[in-house]
């Protein structure tokens, strides 16, 4: 094997985010949702039109397909409703900002789905699975009566 693989190797098993083990690239990064997203992209485009600058970083292919997804998937939430459910899953539940986006983005409807999709929630010393629950009714309430 060459020192190459043996060194991707390496830093492969170092990376799992079952454990919140994410890796360098992470380390300072601010895992956003969706619908966090689709905000800081419509905020571009709203900058862009009433500066009247060329919006030449706007007007690209990916940016215009990831706003069509970004918009598609991110659902119609507003800015307060998206501030929020971040507050309640990073800030008051304790969740890790990638752990917020994942609950965020995929949505789970009970304990069992979301420990499913994010495993770390399981981790001891974690939120208990009440805890866990009322989190999950609490955002779909958010996202229900927005």
């Amino acid at each position: 094997m060459s020192g190459l693989a043996c060194l991707k190797k390496s830093q492969t098993e170092d990376e799992d985010a079952q454990e919140l083990k994410l890796g360098p690239d992470f380390s300072d990064a601010q895992c956003l949702s969706i619908s966090e997203v689709r905000l800081v992209m419509e905020a571009m485009i709203y900058d862009y039109n009433n500066r009247n600058e060329d919006a030449s970083s706007t007007n690209t292919q990916v940016f215009e397909k990831t706003l069509k997804y970004v918009q598609r998937f991110g659902g119609n939430v507003s800015q307060e409703a998206v501030q929020l459910i971040r507050d309640m899953l990073t800030k008051q539940n304790g969740l890790h900002t990638f752990e917020a986006a994942v609950v965020s983005n995929l949505r789970p409807v009970d304990y069992d789905e979301a420990k499913t999709l994010v495993p770390s929630l399981e981790a001891e010393g974690r939120a208990s699975e009440e805890q866990i629950q009322r989190m999950l009714d609490e955002m779909a309430n958010v996202r229900r009566f927005e």
